[in-house]
């Protein structure tokens, strides 16, 4: 005997329809969340990361974002191909956030964090990658969250891959 079960399809995938995936802290004029606090913001202690205001987004409020579709590849050993990668433009979160500082350091899971000035966000147009090839980014792999940006067709140096933090989850403006 064989036993069909159907496969529940979603536009949101289950297991990122809830939470919050990426705090934005720091210089910002607008806040969608309490000031942290010690024991639901436990991942964020662990971090040392406080605040007293923040803004949240979920998969939803980040698929609500304009959605930019993204070719990136690297010179790199280990990369494998071209990859297709589609999210909201930093600066779309940031400006969602009412981000007013001169920086933004952008943490990963493993507590990496990459510093980025003004003008280095401007020089590209950075993507805060949800996808790669139509499938969520996850956590345990390389999500939620990959900052990349369009390589143009062109195979990235490695030097410039440094700068694609994967597993972004928290965003400090300063």
């Amino acid at each position: 005997m064989s036993v069909v079960v159907p496969l529940l399809c979603s536009a949101v995938p289950t297991a990122l329809a809830e939470g919050t995936l990426l705090t934005v802290s720091g210089a910002i004029g607008k806040t969608n969340r309490e000031a942290f606090d010690p024991f639901f913001d436990g991942f964020l202690k662990f971090h040392d990361k406080t605040f007293e205001k923040a803004y949240s987004f979920d998969w939803e409020a980040l698929a609500a974002l304009p959605q930019k579709s993204v070719t990136v590849n690297a010179d790199t050993e280990d990369w494998p191909r071209p990859l297709t990668m589609e999210g909201p433009l930093l600066k779309d979160v940031l400006t969602t956030a009412g981000a007013a500082g001169d920086t933004a350091t952008l943490y990963a899971l493993d507590g990496f964090g990459l510093e980025m000035s003004a003008e280095k966000m401007a020089s590209r147009e950075w993507v805060l990658a949800m996808k790669v090839g139509g499938e969520p980014l996850g956590i345990g792999g390389l999500g939620p969250l990959w900052l990349v940006y369009d390589t143009s067709g062109r195979k990235a140096p490695e030097e410039e891959e440094r700068s694609w933090v994967w597993s972004v989850f928290h965003i400090e403006i300063e």
